[in-house]
C-alpha cells in the first residue's frame, strides 16, 4: 500500500527539476532561445561606441575613470527604450551582486553611478552586460591600476 509520504519523495525529484528549469530558462528580461548576449567590442568607452541591437541603435559609454572602488557614469543612448540595466561580472569569477537600473534623463539618455569593487585576484577584466528591453549587449572593458 502506498502512502502520500512516498508519493511525495518519489515527485520530489521531478518538482525540484522543474523549479530549476524555471529559473534558467524563464529568467526576467530573457527571451526564450536568448543564451549569449550580442558582444561590443569597444576600444575606448570613454568616447563611446555604437552598434546595432536588433532594430535599434545602441550608443554606450562612461564618464569618469574606470577605477575599482571609484564611482564613474555608465550612459546609454537607445532611442524608444523603456528599461536599461547594466550588470558587471568577469568570467568565470563570482564578483557578487552589481546590477544597475539606468534612468532616463530629460535628454532619453539612460545613465547609472556605477561602483566596482576589488578582484582579490588582481583581475581587472570586466564585462558589462547591458539589458535594454530584454535585449542583451555585452560590452568587455578592463579597468585602470
Amino acid at each position: 500500500m502506498t502512502t502520500a509520504r512516498s508519493h511525495f519523495y518519489r515527485l520530489a525529484p521531478l518538482g525540484i527539476l522543474l523549479l530549476v528549469a524555471l529559473v534558467v530558462f524563464l529568467q526576467p528580461g530573457r527571451e526564450p532561445g536568448d543564451t549569449a548576449p550580442q558582444t561590443l567590442q569597444c576600444a575606448d568607452l570613454a568616447k563611446g561606441c555604437t552598434t546595432r541591437l536588433g532594430d535599434r541603435e545602441v550608443a554606450v559609454g562612461i564618464e569618469g575613470a574606470l577605477k575599482v572602488l571609484q564611482p564613474f557614469e555608465v550612459w546609454v543612448r537607445a532611442g524608444g527604450a523603456r528599461k536599461v540595466q547594466a550588470q558587471f561580472t568577469m568570467e568565470g569569477m563570482d564578483m557578487g551582486f552589481n546590477l544597475y537600473t539606468l534612468h532616463a534623463d530629460r535628454g532619453g539618455v539612460f545613465r547609472g553611478r556605477v561602483t566596482l569593487p576589488v578582484c582579490v585576484s588582481g583581475r581587472r577584466d570586466w564585462v558589462m552586460t547591458l539589458d535594454i528591453d530584454g535585449r542583451r549587449l555585452a560590452v568587455p572593458f578592463v579597468t585602470e591600476l
